[in-house]
């Protein structure tokens, strides 16, 4: 069972499509939602698999339903905006194969014109997100640099559904791209996210409001700071009581 169901009878024509699933730092996911919101995009299609994770999900009015991936689509007259997020990835190496080749087979029956995969890449700097790129063929290359985007030269895979898609679109004449934002990656990250999101901006010339994704940075370095300090509060604690057992010891 692999099924993509339809839920409405808006078809995208020649779409654009975004691709971002939970991944390393939720970068792809936080850009995924936040353009669905801030585009106010409708859903007009689900993606089930055997291949997600083997268990019920269950809403706030204790309601059970299948992990999915959703399509949303933002229709205007200069482009239609398929974006694709979801509850998770594919556990399993064939179950990734099997969900990229269900998004691009996706592609290729709409003729999308681009599809753009999204996520993070692990990172130990803490200064402005940079962003990696890579693409299908050597001219989109060309618009991702120009966009100051770093590409990957250093051969680095991409793991997971956003790296084969990349992969899998190229055999199928579909043009594909794929933006990374350098993150940490042990919680969500929402400046990561951000600097995606300028990017995908200029990449589709479309208008996004970062108000509301500035504050959610803001709400993420105030709990980091807290984090920060309590640490540093148990390393202060933790060498007081190592003196007072070496003081005891010596008595």
């Amino acid at each position: 069972m692999k099924t993509i169901i339809k839920e409405s009878n808006v078809k995208p024509s020649e779409p654009t499509i975004v691709e971002g699933l939970p991944g390393l730092g939720s970068v792809g996911k936080i850009a995924a939602l936040y353009l669905i919101r801030q585009l106010e995009a409708k859903k007009i299609a689900t993606l089930y698999s055997p291949h997600f994770p083997y268990y019920a999900l269950i809403d706030r009015y204790g309601i059970a339903r299948l992990p999915k991936n959703d399509f949303y689509l933002s229709k205007d007259s200069d482009l239609d905006l398929v974006i694709i997020t979801g509850d998770c990835q594919p556990q399993t190496t064939y179950g990734q194969y099997e969900v990229a080749n269900q998004i691009v087979n996706y592609a290729k029956r709409y003729s999308a014109k681009l599809v753009i995969t999204v996520g993070g890449y692990s990172s130990s700097e803490r200064t402005e997100p940079k962003i990696v790129g890579a693409a299908s063929r050597a001219e989109l290359i060309d618009r991702l640099t120009s966009l100051n985007v770093l590409v990957n030269k250093a051969g680095i895979p991409i793991v997971g559904v956003a790296g084969l898609i990349l992969a899998l679109a190229k055999p199928r004449g579909i043009d594909a791209m794929c933006l990374l934002g350098e993150t940490i990656g042990y919680v969500p990250d929402p400046r990561a996210a951000k600097s995606v999101l300028v990017v995908l901006s200029n990449l589709l010339k479309i208008s996004i409001n970062m108000d509301k994704i500035d504050k959610e940075i803001e709400r993420m370095r105030r709990i980091e700071e807290k984090i920060k300090q309590a640490d540093q509060g148990m390393e202060t604690v933790i060498r007081e009581r190592r003196a007072e057992e070496k003081v005891t010891y010596i008595s």
